[in-house]
Parts: structure tokens; C-alpha cells; sequence
């Protein structure tokens, strides 16, 4: 049985995506993302482009659906989502453009995505389990897709991106490790391997690449 090889937010950051996966042994390791494939970083669509031509190529591949896929499938498929598009969307949409990419397309394939992957010992998903009577409603402010809140403490270990920070540093208290950090703010984007028995290998960190940096002051892009 395979470990599992579980990267965190990538959010456009293609360059760096692609170094990081060097450290991926298809053969060995099951590849999981935490979701944010895109917005914010300089290259959303080729980043999507890659893990969808990995996913073709790797069935077991598990990409779980972060609340950046959330407000763009909704936006594309439902209704206009104002504050999501002159954040982020806008943005992206340009470089979506530029690659001659078609943006419903790519909504859909999002829409599809699950809001979690769990085995006996090991629980990933987008934002954490919270303390919450439903944590699995992607519509829910303290669900899986958007919450900050207090992790919640389960046996199995989580794995958990959404909220940014310097360092992935395992949380014993609560069981659970947070592995965004900071791609798209310069810093760098980490994976972890982690065995079928919920034990952590092996944390692996690769620097932004330059190209994926976004020149925009953080503030106009958060």
C-alpha cells in the first residue's frame, strides 16, 4: 500500500509545483492536495493543466476542494461572486485568457472535487475539523472549505492547509498539522509524507520560484 504524498495550498505557483514534485514517487507515494490550486500566484492555469494531466495519469491521485475551486466554480457556473472576483478572480481570469484556457471547463472539473479523503488513521481536507455539528457542508462558514477556527482533536491525524503560516509545525495538542505555507507570499510550498498508520515520514519544503511571485502589493491580492 502506498504512503501518502499530501502538498499544500499551491495557489498558481506552478514553477514551484513542478520542483517540489521531483521529491513524488508515483510508484510509492499516493499524491493528495489540500486544494487552492489557483488564485493569487502568477500562474493559475498551468498549475491546473499539470495536476490535471497527473490525475489522467495517476488515478489515485486525490485532489480536494479548497474555497478558491469553491467561490470559482461558483462564480463561473452559478452567479457572479463580486468580492471573489476583485480579489482574486479577476486576476485570474486574465491569466486564464492569456493561455487561451476555458474557465468553465476547468469550474467543473472543480466542482467535482471531494471536500475530504479519509482512511483509519489519517484525515486531510481543505480548513480542518472544527468542533462543529457539520463539519462536511462546503457552504458552511465552519466547514471543511472555509473555517479558521480551533482544530478539533480526532484519533486519525489531520492534514490541513487554508490558513498561512511561516513554518508546518505538528500540533500534538490537537493531532493535526497545518501545511500552508505561504507559497504564494514568498515563502514556500511543503509536502508531507505520511504513512498508511497516520505516522509522518517526512516533510519536505521547496522555496517559491521566482516566476510564481506575484509583483502586486499583498494587501491588493489577499
Amino acid at each position: 500500500m502506498k504512503n501518502h504524498f499530501i502538498i499544500g495550498d499551491v495557489h498558481g505557483c506552478f514553477h514551484t509545483l513542478k520542483n517540489l514534485l521531483e521529491h513524488w514517487k508515483a510508484n510509492e507515494h499516493q499524491l493528495i492536495f489540500v486544494g487552492d490550486l489557483i488564485d493569487h500566484g502568477n500562474n493559475s492555469p498551468q498549475t491546473v493543466a499539470l495536476i490535471q494531466d497527473i490525475q489522467k495519469k495517476h488515478s489515485d491521485t486525490i485532489i480536494l476542494r479548497g474555497n478558491h475551486e469553491q467561490q470559482f466554480q461558483q462564480h463561473c457556473l452559478n452567479e457572479f461572486n463580486e468580492d471573489w472576483y476583485e480579489k482574486s478572480g479577476e486576476r485570474t481570469f486574465s491569466q486564464y485568457l492569456i493561455h487561451n484556457r476555458l474557465v468553465d471547463k476547468d469550474a467543473e472539473w472543480f466542482s467535482d472535487f471531494p471536500l475530504y479523503y479519509e482512511t483509519p488513521n489519517l484525515l486531510i481536507s481543505h480548513a480542518g475539523v472544527c468542533d462543529t455539528d457539520d463539519p462536511f457542508n462546503a457552504e458552511s462558514l465552519d466547514g471543511v472549505v472555509w473555517h479558521r477556527n480551533k482544530i478539533k482533536r480526532l484519533d486519525q491525524l489531520q492534514v490541513y492547509g487554508h490558513t498561512p503560516q511561516d513554518e508546518a509545525i505538528f500540533d500534538a495538542e490537537v493531532n493535526a498539522i497545518n501545511i500552508d505555507t505561504g507559497a504564494y507570499k514568498a515563502n514556500k510550498l511543503t509536502a508531507l509524507l505520511v504513512k498508511n498508520d497516520g505516522s509522518i515520514l517526512e516533510m519536505i519544503d521547496e522555496s517559491t520560484h521566482e516566476e510564481d511571485i506575484p509583483k502586486e502589493k499583498e494587501e491588493e491580492i489577499i
